[in-house]
């Protein structure tokens, strides 16, 4: 069974550092260890981030873990506009100031992210392992997908 640890809605431009802390929490408490944290730290900063320059209120954070396997961080705003990941070899070519931040996340969880539609907006997910490990990413996309039909029975169909 899935669990959710932390869900934090409407917050603001300043609440970037909130947004880490309140990530690195749950993680902790969910007993991930202090790679997967690290990794999650740099990534919903990204996130975090994005949302809130190229995203549309209402922005929130949820966490949830798959116990024994992964945490997952979900990142979302109501802005109906997918973002692309760029692949890692268009990271290197990205010379504006935008467009870093999904490549960053990319290589922070090893290419264990993604986004979906929900409802009226889209969420930016990635996971890390409980123990530092490498995660394969066909099956993460499987829970995340499963935790999107618990959730919405129409958003699953929506996985980007």
């Amino acid at each position: 069974m899935n669990g959710v640890m932390c869900v934090w809605r409407r917050p603001g431009p300043e609440d970037v550092g909130l947004a880490r802390c309140l990530v690195d929490g749950a993680l902790a408490a969910a007993e991930v260890d202090e790679a997967g944290l690290g990794v999650a730290r740099l990534a919903v900063s990204e996130a975090f981030t994005n949302a809130l320059v190229h995203g549309r209120p209402e922005v929130g954070v949820e966490v949830w873990t798959r116990p024994g396997r992964c945490g997952v961080v979900e990142v979302y705003d109501t802005g109906s506009t997918l973002p692309v990941f760029p692949q890692p070899e268009e990271l290197a070519r990205v010379i504006d100031d935008h467009g870093r931040g999904l490549g960053l996340i990319r290589a922070f969880a090893r290419e264990v992210c993604g986004v979906y539609r929900c409802g009226v907006g889209k969420r930016v997910w990635f996971a890390v392992a409980m123990d530092g490990s490498a995660l394969d990413m066909s099956r993460t996309r499987a829970l995340v997908e499963e935790h999107a039909r618990l959730r919405a029975p129409r958003s699953a169909a929506l996985m980007a």
